[in-house]
């Protein structure tokens, strides 16, 4: 019994670790808290069968589920090749409290607000508050992403070439479900702590590619929509290029098995990072 009791202290001691260093902010101690997570696994399995396979079978099963979930889910949905994006109402302040806020820090660094709008992908309802600084020749988008009960919000720069390149800074929170076209440059901050801090970012991104602001195309105000729904499709129709996805019929496309494998390695990798 106490060699029992031991062991569900050993494990319950990881899980408390793991917990703690996960509510803290600098990412190398989560880091820790995520290795600490997978050591509580390893010794629930090596405990339970007394053998370090059946601890590296617990640890496994970590990287399993998405995959599963990828394969018996995600490959059954079907996607719009093309989504209308249009004019929306914003959510109420229940559903997106920080929204106000977020269009004041906006609003403090120079950007004009432009209008609302928003689209349907599939069983996801996302809703976009457009912004533009003119100086900056820059599009700042605020952004909630809902599926039934589940939501999250997430905020995101872009600045275009002349020459048809989009530079995008943001903080979505996940990897990428889909490839990039070669015209279209993506730099992930997750950890932004501030609207100015993203776009403290967004300029650095920009002198690191080697872009002026005399190099940025002048956008219309009237078509940031549009230009949000044709980089969409720019970006499904590279996909469709490169065997990620595959039309289905009546507008609609699927994950092909090429397409599994990328979402996988995408969901492993943000494990890894995190």
């Amino acid at each position: 019994m106490e060699t029992i009791l031991q062991q569900i202290l050993y494990v319950a001691a990881a899980i408390v670790f793991a917990i703690g260093c996960r509510s803290f902010e600098n990412r190398f101690i989560q880091k820790l808290g995520w290795l600490s997570l997978l050591g509580a696994s390893y010794l629930s399995g090596f405990f339970l069968t007394d053998t370090h396979i059946g601890g590296a079978i617990f640890v496994g099963a970590w990287f399993m589920v998405p995959w599963m979930e990828i394969v018996f889910r995600v490959r059954r949905l079907r996607f719009p090749i093309k989504s209308e994006v249009k004019h929306r109402f914003p959510p109420s302040r229940e559903v997106f409290p920080e929204l106000s806020d977020l269009s004041s820090e906006a609003e403090d660094d120079g950007f004009v607000e432009v209008g609302d709008t928003g689209w349907q992908f599939s069983q996801t309802d996302y809703f976009m508050r457009l912004f533009y600084h003119a100086e900056k020749r820059t599009q700042a988008s605020i952004a909630l992403a809902q599926q039934g009960e589940f939501g999250f919000s997430y905020v995101s720069l872009t600045s275009r070439t002349a020459g048809g390149i989009t530079f995008t800074t943001t903080n979505y929170p996940f990897a990428a479900t889909m490839k990039h076209s070669p015209m279209q440059r993506l730099n992930r901050f997750a950890s932004a702590g501030s609207f100015s801090e993203l776009l403290e970012r967004h300029e650095l991104f920009l002198q690191r590619e080697g872009v002026r602001t005399e190099d940025l195309a002048l956008q219309d105000t009237e078509y940031l929509h549009a230009y949000i729904e044709r980089d969409m499709s720019v970006q499904i129709d590279h996909n469709i290029t490169t065997g990620v996805i595959e039309p289905t019929g009546n507008g609609e496309f699927r994950y092909s098995w090429r397409g599994c494998i990328f979402l996988y390695w995408q969901v492993v990798k943000d494990m890894l990072r995190v």
